[in-house]
């Protein structure tokens, strides 16, 4: 016998503007090989700054949503749509970029060893 309640898809909840935005700059940025801080020298904002805005934790002018776009070569347009990643073939799972040499030598390696 049927249930009484036909079950009802479950459709997920839409991301806001700002993790839409979060997300597409960091797929953007990984599948470009990118670094956030090659990025952020790129497109002179702090790498910190770069770090808070890929996990959704701030808001952003329209001039720096321009800047990060110029850097990692995209429409500043494209940073906004919820489909970039299927339009433009990322694999979303995607969450680093290879490491490469640091553009700023850390503390560990300017040292020197006896």
């Amino acid at each position: 016998m049927p249930s009484k309640h036909a079950s009802t898809p479950v459709r997920p909840t839409p991301l806001s503007l700002r993790l839409i935005f979060a997300r597409n700059i960091r797929l953007v940025r990984v599948h470009a090989g990118i670094s956030q801080e090659r990025m952020a020298n790129e497109a002179g904002l702090d790498r910190a700054f770069v770090g808070t805005l890929e996990r959704g934790q701030r808001n952003i002018s329209i001039d720096n949503i321009e800047l990060i776009a110029n850097a990692i070569g995209i429409a500043a347009h494209e940073l906004m749509d919820p489909d970039l990643p299927k339009n433009k073939g990322l694999d979303v799972t995607a969450t680093r970029a290879p490491r490469t040499t640091r553009l700023y030598p850390s503390a560990r390696t300017s040292r020197k060893t006896k």
